[in-house]
């Protein structure tokens, strides 16, 4: 699977061992970023699922999403769990606005739901929200 460049925003991404990684970068400040997002989670859920892959997305370099951003990933997340994709994500703590977000989507998260949710400050070990 390849990156993806949509306006500020940088999406790479890695093959591990049992996991698909995505390191976001820069900004998501498109006013419609979910029509380029859409297919690019959509085809990361699909692979996942069918490889048996855990999807693992860090956003600790992220300088900024907008709302917008912030429903195509809630919608992200529900696809990822009607495909049984474990998905982990990773947030900046120092970084408030992460916080304010990645706090409600952990909050969001269902008891036994296949998310998990990580709290990541500098110098210290992630530390799991949900």
């Amino acid at each position: 699977m390849h990156g993806l460049a949509l306006g500020d925003l940088n999406i790479d991404v890695q093959e591990l061992p049992g996991k698909l990684v995505q390191v976001w970068k820069g900004s998501s400040n498109l006013r419609d970023p979910a029509s380029g997002l859409r297919p690019f989670l959509e085809l990361a859920v699909a692979e996942a699922a069918t490889r048996k892959l855990q999807l693992e997305c860090h956003f600790e370099d992220l300088g900024h999403f907008n709302s917008s951003t912030v429903a195509t990933l809630l919608r992200f997340i529900e696809k990822a769990g009607q495909k049984n994709v474990k998905l982990v994500l990773f947030y900046n703590g120092s970084q408030r606005w992460q916080g304010h977000n990645f706090e409600a989507i952990a909050l969001l998260n269902r008891t036994g739901s296949m998310v998990e949710v990580h709290r990541v400050d500098a110098g210290r070990a992630p530390e799991r929200m949900s």
